[in-house]
């Protein structure tokens, strides 16, 4: 084998093995932004859960949705949001939002806030040191409020959170703003002993 042949199939491997290489950092880039948006996603669903546990008015679930909260949102979060009659809050910190959102559904018996479609923008990954990681995401909302002897609230809207990487933590929101987007209250009535009997005849 010549020379010139050698050096050629030398300069062939070196380069196969350049595109592997290359092949294989982009698949784990790809891995890992794949990673980091289902972790922020799950940001959100937590928020839900969490909310629920806190709408429930029982101490140890509020409390543990406290904690909950503690784990997604910064300690110096802006959170923001308007309630069905279109008034708005806005408060520091996980804490305070404890305290409105406490306020708000004490006054229900049972609550459920369903998440649907997500979309995460990462802005940036972070770096080894864990820092520089940011990037913001949207979530729609529908929430189902029920108190027994009077109404069913039913909210529409749409979670516009920011995120960024804690070391030593992982994804965070330090700010989220939830605009309402429809919504109904629906007053439940006692019904007449005159249509019960109309409707029980339909019935026959």
């Amino acid at each position: 084998m010549g020379y010139a042949v050698h050096r050629l199939l030398i300069i062939n491997a070196l380069l196969h093995l350049c595109i592997v290489v290359s092949a294989v950092k982009a698949d784990e880039h790809d891995v890992a932004i794949m990673v980091a948006k289902q972790n922020i996603e799950y940001l959100q669903r937590l928020y839900a859960r969490a909310t629920d546990q806190i709408g429930t008015n029982l101490p140890e679930n509020i409390e543990a949705g406290r904690e909950v909260y503690h784990r997604i949102f910064t300690s110096d979060a802006t959170i923001r949001a308007s309630d069905p009659s279109g008034s708005q809050f806005s408060v520091t910190g996980p804490d305070e939002w404890v305290k409105v959102v406490d306020g708000a559904l004490s006054v229900f018996d049972s609550t459920q806030h369903l998440l649907g479609t997500q979309i995460v923008e990462l802005e940036s990954m972070p770096d080894a040191d864990g820092r520089a990681g940011k990037g913001k995401m949207s979530s729609f909302l529908q929430a189902w409020h029920q108190d027994d002897d009077r109404v069913i609230d039913i909210y529409l809207g749409t979670y516009f959170s920011k995120v960024r990487y804690t070391k030593g933590v992982g994804w965070q929101i330090y700010d989220m703003q939830l605009e309402k987007v429809a919504g109904e209250v629906i007053h439940k009535r006692p019904q007449s002993p005159e249509l019960k009997i109309t409707s029980e005849l339909d019935r026959k």
